[in-house]
């Protein structure tokens, strides 16, 4: 007589548990942020359910990001509801500052996902278990920005590394000041870098070094959602470009076919840029210059769009110099990550270009160790990369589950890069 009790008991926890199971919400986590903190979301954020696939989610969430005008981030948040969810559409946008930690963005994005679940939570009969709270405590003065939106950064690294037979270090110092409002924005930045590569064969001891040195600056005016012009100006200088001093001096005009709002999830943006320069080399050119003041021009189309069935980004640039339209650069790229099917991804990412204006390159024939140790560029008529991918997953769909046990060996989510 036991049997049956115990038959009856274990259907109804077996019962309860489908019921509760049954109140999370399926999401699809579609980040493609430069934070996504998934493992600590995973253990983090309560009554859902993490799916591989889209098609079986109650909830599609786009999570994009924009670099903000104090270095930070400004994040996206789309919540697209499917199924019986389909009538549910939230959006949400957040801003962490350039000193957020890593501990800081991960909380916000659990704060704004789980505000944007609640009616998703309400709906599968979860509004009980629900707890508001709202800070309405009043600051006692406002918020008052005595730098006026101005960011700086300096900073700068030391590299070493070697063995008996090679060795080489890098040293570098940069610096960067930004302002940058709702219309308008402002930068300047430099940066210095000096390097040695040293390698011994057959008792044999061979030095390479390499020094570059760069100053940047650009103030761009925003004329309203579509349409920007600015000012460009830059300083250089660079043995392995032979450049022993060059200073350029560009202005540009912008339109993006889409307000600028939206250029997280779409874009198209023509651009147009214009001036002068002046270049001193430290060997003379191919073209037998020593200096030279120029004229050059480039125009750019690139687009991106987001949309739940992957993206794409593609672009075209042209540049010439205008005394001799024979010495032109053009470049393509593309990107892509569809979602063919259930399981099934492709991704792309592609560039090609044509040079037929490297006006800079030194006359004279390169020893081999110039060559293979790239101290100095070498004339090339064109540069391309290139790669192709197709993947395809199959079994469960739940993937809420975290287990970070010898990740470090196994090849899990955390990682070392050592250089």
């Amino acid at each position: 007589m036991k049997m049956p009790y115990l038959i009856v008991f274990l259907i109804t926890v077996l019962s309860l548990k489908a019921q509760e199971a049954h109140k999370k919400v399926k999401i699809f986590y579609d980040c493609q942020a430069d934070y996504c903190e998934i493992t600590y979301l995973k253990q983090n954020l309560q009554a859902v359910e993490f799916v591989r696939d889209r098609n079986f989610a109650d909830v599609h969430i786009i999570v994009l990001s924009e670099q903000n005008g104090s270095g930070g981030y400004v994040f996206h948040l789309n919540f697209i509801g499917q199924n019986n969810f389909i009538d549910i559409q939230q959006k949400y946008d957040f801003s962490v500052g350039t000193d957020a930690t890593q501990d800081d963005i991960r909380n916000r994005l659990l704060k704004y996902l789980q505000l944007g679940l609640v009616p998703f939570w309400s709906r599968t009969g979860l509004a009980d278990k629900l707890e508001i709270k709202l800070n309405t405590q009043k600051q006692n003065k406002e918020n008052v920005d005595k730098w006026h939106h101005w960011i700086f950064k300096i900073g700068g690294h030391a590299w070493f590394n070697g063995d008996s037979n090679s060795g080489s270090r890098d040293l570098t110092g940069y610096a960067k000041a930004t302002k940058v409002d709702k219309q308008n924005k402002f930068a300047f930045s430099l940066r210095y870098n000096t390097g040695q590569n040293r390698y011994t064969f057959n008792g044999q001891e061979i030095k390479s070094s390499r020094e570059f040195f760069y100053i940047n600056t650009y103030r761009v005016w925003g004329i309203n959602q579509h349409w920007s012009y600015g000012i460009f100006g830059q300083f250089n200088r660079s043995k392995f470009r032979n450049y022993a001093q060059s200073y350029s001096l560009f202005g540009g005009l912008e339109y993006n076919l889409f307000p600028y709002k939206e250029s997280a999830s779409k874009s198209l943006v023509w651009t147009l840029k214009a001036g002068s320069l002046y270049n001193n080399y430290f060997e003379k050119t191919v073209y037998n210059k020593t200096e030279e003041i120029l004229w050059r021009a480039s125009l750019m189309l690139n687009g991106n769009l987001v949309k739940k069935w992957g993206s794409i980004y593609a672009g075209i640039d042209y540049a010439t110099y205008l005394h001799d339209l024979k010495l032109y650069a053009v470049g393509f790229n593309l990107g892509t990550n569809l979602r063919i099917a259930k399981g099934l991804d492709f991704n792309t990412n592609a560039y090609y270009g044509i040079q037929h204006d490297q006006i800079n390159i030194a006359a004279g024939n390169l020893t081999l160790e110039e060559t293979l140790l790239a101290q100095k560029q070498l004339q090339s008529g064109y540069d391309y990369y290139f790669s192709i991918g197709l993947s395809y997953s199959f079994g469960s769909i739940y993937n809420s589950i975290v287990n970070p046990r010898f990740d470090n060996d196994s090849g899990g989510s955390r990682s070392c890069y050592c250089f």
